[in-house]
């Protein structure tokens, strides 16, 4: 039942997303979410999670502490329409915020970026409604391209052996980040035109 609730979760949140992207689409006159994707943490990846954090592993423990077992993924063509999605998101009545973290502003050392919204959604089964928690990453298409290559590279790998590898990336995001704040100048050039 727990997972169906999880899953419902994603399913209103996707929902909403795609209302939130038309509506952007006609504002803007152009699309602003090029792609949308979801999961649910493995039972695997949660035990794991909840032993890096030193936390007792135990069901309640992960639906009580853990924000990010339901997670949606909006990836967006440029750089400013994630804020766009976050205000927009932000402004859904029936969601509360829980927290909020941004890696644009402040990327992580790895040169991770993204802008986090920690949701609760609220989830009605019969008479009962529980809020459930969906963590939404919304990046660009080129921190998501980063992220995914930096994920399979170096993600959960042994950190002793990485150093070098880990350098690198950190230097292409700095490169990948400029070609996004490029790619942005320029389509703003156009609109102007």
């Amino acid at each position: 039942m727990v997972q169906a609730r999880y899953q419902y979760a994603i399913d209103v949140m996707l929902t909403r997303l795609r209302m939130i992207d038309a509506d952007l689409t006609k504002k803007n006159e152009r699309p602003l979410i090029r792609n949308l994707c979801s999961r649910i943490k493995t039972a695997e990846s949660i035990v794991k999670k909840l032993e890096r954090k030193e936390r007792e592993v135990t069901f309640e423990t992960a639906v009580n502490t853990l924000n990010d077992i339901a997670g949606v993924r909006v990836v967006c063509y440029f750089a400013d329409d994630i804020y766009q999605i976050a205000d927009a998101v932000r402004r859904q009545k029936d969601f509360t915020i829980v927290k909020e973290k941004n890696y644009i502003r402040k990327p992580k050392k790895s040169g991770y970026q993204s802008l986090h919204l920690i949701v609760e959604v609220p989830v009605t089964y019969l008479d009962k409604t529980t809020a459930v928690r969906v963590e939404i990453q919304i990046r660009s298409v080129a921190m998501d391209y980063w992220a995914e290559l930096d994920s399979q590279m170096c993600y959960k790998k042994d950190a002793g052996q990485l150093e070098a590898v880990e350098k690198a990336t950190k230097q292409y995001a700095d490169v990948i980040a400029g070609v996004d704040k490029k790619m942005l100048e320029l389509r703003k050039k156009i609109q102007k035109m």
